[in-house]
């Protein structure tokens, strides 16, 4: 896994600050659902302009949501596969979860990388801009640095993605309350500098999901 990370943290950690999210058009009185669904049919055609975070807000709006993200133990087999270069078998797995959740930050990594392995370079760029747009449509604007420029996220494991593209090393988490908001603050290191800083992420949607989630 340390390898992996590795490999993330060169290939796509350097290409965060160059890219910017484009001016968006105000949003559509349409539903949710259809939102997404509709962004998701663009991007998957190759438009990689389109606006991720109103994609990524959509999507918590929709029956296939999760506040935990994708599942802890397909996540961890998509990456031994791709630490395995079992390229194809990576590709399916992340392939599968896409269908329900297009949104789904690592799932664009490994079809990126894995596609680099099988020589398929246009898939694997494809893949790496929708990776830099949802990342930037969490990191673009704010500093993560305090409650007032948290960074926002639809799941704790775009938290961990963040931390990596940001080349940054997790040390530790808690939970944190602050007027009438609720964050994760993420205790983290640059194994750059050795020094360390606490990243702020607002989690109201996470949380939103999780008392939904209860009390069915």
């Amino acid at each position: 896994m340390k390898k992996i990370i590795s490999i993330i943290t060169i290939v796509f950690s350097l290409a965060i600050a160059a890219v910017s999210q484009p001016p968006q058009a105000a949003a559509t009185p349409e539903k949710p659902a259809a939102v997404y669904a509709d962004l998701v049919k663009k991007v998957a055609a190759g438009d990689t302009s389109v606006d991720f975070k109103a994609m990524r807000m959509a999507y918590t709006e929709t029956d296939d949501y999760s506040s935990y993200g994708m599942d802890s133990a397909t996540r961890s087999k998509m990456f031994q596969l791709l630490d395995q270069k079992k390229y194809k078998e990576a590709l399916d797995v992340a392939a599968d979860e896409l269908k329900t959740n297009y949104v789904e930050m690592n799932a664009h990594i490994v079809s990126s990388i894995a596609y680099r392995g099988l020589g398929e370079t246009a898939k694997a760029d494809f893949h790496k801009a929708v990776y830099l747009g949802l990342v930037n449509s969490v990191v673009v604007g704010v500093t993560g640095d305090s409650a007032k420029s948290a960074y926002t996220v639809i799941s704790v494991p775009e938290e961990y993605v963040i931390v990596s593209a940001l080349g940054l090393r997790r040390s530790g988490q808690a939970l944190q309350n602050e007027n009438g908001h609720k964050y994760d603050v993420l205790t983290v290191m640059d194994p750059e500098t050795n020094k360390t800083r606490s990243l702020y992420f607002n989690i109201d949607i996470v949380w939103k999901g999780y008392d939904k989630l209860f009390k069915n």
